[in-house]
């Protein structure tokens, strides 16, 4: 089933079931109710006649003309039957003809509310429903005022009040109908966009965004799913490139290898040459491994599961492990390292790791830079800062942006992959890492992170 056919059952459902509901209610308490009002109205109206009397007429039967004073009251309105009844039993006074059967039932009334100041009873005269209001005066003992109301106006009236809810629950269902068409288009116009974009997702292409304007629920949906279809294509592209990359990267030993490998073949060079070109096919080879070895190590920092082995440790302890691997390399460029650590930082990290990534930030450094290589670490309510920065020729304009990416590499990088395997260390540890321009000049590199806190 559709969601439009469901937007419309769950419009039409609902106004059925309150329909239903109230109906229910209706026949159950709107009788009644009107009933008790009833009684209420002719309560009050016998207490008029009793008035009227005390104050008016003084006998009971010059009561005859009292109709026309109480004409203009809205008290008279289901009171059919006026009777006024003397305190022995005689009628004095109605106002209309009263049949054998009413006088009848007036007696048995009588009769049965002697001692009664008021009483009411449904019963039923000349085939019809009547409620009987027994008043007896509080203020004169002598007569007693019996009020009969036909109630099978009452359910005249509620049968025509009934059919008024029906014209205006017919109305509302063509209403909810009209709204829920409008909602329901409004909902599936977003959805159907949704899902011509899922489907040229499904056939990888990804420069097809969503055009949903709405603020709701889809509309939300809509814009993260822009998002995730931006940063698919970003990912397919970085891909491509990668596989250009490392196709690239691979291509270039593999040549001099196979030309190296083919001189040697031929017999071609003296001894001093052969073992020259020996030299370099093991050197490309090594490159090669190198290179195979961190590719391998990059994947599996972003795809193994469980990859990382966190514990507790010290991160000046793991930038010093850091700088003892690079301390060959930095001697003989001649590069002091200059690390005064003032701190005791604990972190939650995979040692092993994080220090290789430490390292390959500060072999970057070393590489480019003129005579030292600066490293301090600084702490701020609950977060650290590792500061290495060098006193090289910095990056160029463009270059901040890329330095990150795989097999990026600057005037003296090597294989382009030391800086990405680092950031994607960082990442899985929830550190973050920028690059900038030192000032004046040199490299910087910011890496930030929470400290560790026992539970």
């Amino acid at each position: 089933m559709k969601i439009r056919t469901k937007i419309y059952l769950s419009y039409l459902g609902i106004i059925v079931f309150i329909f239903v509901i109230f109906s229910i209610v209706f026949y159950i308490s709107f009788r009644n109710n009107l009933i008790e009002q009833v009684k209420t109205d002719n309560l009050r109206f016998a207490k008029l006649v009793e008035y009227f009397f005390i104050n008016q007429s003084k006998d009971v039967k010059e009561l005859r003309n009292f109709e026309a004073y109480f004409e203009p009251f809205s008290y008279k309105f289901l009171q059919d039957y006026i009777v006024i009844i003397s305190s022995d039993g005689a009628i004095e006074y109605s106002n209309k003809n009263l049949s054998v059967e009413a006088r009848v039932k007036i007696m048995s009334l009588f009769d049965e509310n002697k001692e009664s100041s008021y009483s009411f009873e449904i019963g039923w005269l000349h085939e019809k429903p009547f409620l009987f209001t027994f008043y007896r005066s509080k203020l004169n003992t002598e007569f007693i005022v019996l009020l009969i109301s036909d109630l099978e106006r009452i359910s005249i009236f509620q049968k025509r009040f009934f059919s008024l809810i029906l014209q205006i629950a017919i109305f509302t269902a063509i209403l909810a109908a009209a709204v829920s068409i409008f909602v329901s288009k409004q909902i599936t116009q977003g959805l159907l966009k949704l899902k011509e974009g899922i489907i040229e997702a499904s056939k990888m292409r990804f420069n097809k965004k969503v055009e949903v304007t709405s603020k709701d629920e889809i509309g939300m949906i809509a814009r993260e799913f822009n998002k995730l279809i931006e940063k698919i294509s970003e990912y397919n592209q970085a891909q491509i490139r990668f596989l250009q990359n490392i196709s690239h990267e691979l291509k270039t030993p593999l040549t001099s290898i196979r030309g190296y490998a083919e001189v040697l073949k031929m017999g071609l060079l003296d001894t001093k040459k052969a073992e020259y070109a020996a030299d370099k096919v093991i050197e490309h080879v090594d490159r090669l491994k190198l290179l195979i070895n961190q590719i391998i190590d990059l994947t599996k920092i972003e795809l193994v599961e469980n990859y990382f082995m966190f514990e507790k440790a010290i991160i000046e302890d793991v930038v010093f492990d850091a700088i003892l691997n690079n301390e060959g390399y930095a001697l003989s460029k001649k590069i002091e390292i200059i690390f005064e650590p003032t701190t005791q930082i604990p972190v939650l990290c995979d040692r092993e790791k994080l220090k290789e990534a430490f390292s390959n930030i500060i072999s970057n450094c070393v590489r480019y830079a003129k005579n030292k290589v600066m490293i301090k670490i600084e702490t701020q309510k609950d977060e650290f800062e590792v500061i290495i920065e060098d006193d090289g020729e910095g990056f160029k304009s463009d270059e901040v942006d890329k330095i990150f990416e795989r097999f990026y590499k600057g005037k003296r990088g090597e294989s382009g992959l030391g800086l990405s395997i680092a950031k994607a260390i960082f990442e899985k540890h929830g550190f973050s890492v920028e690059a900038k321009s030192g000032t004046p000049t040199g490299a910087k590199f910011i890496i930030k992170g929470k400290l560790y806190k026992e539970q």
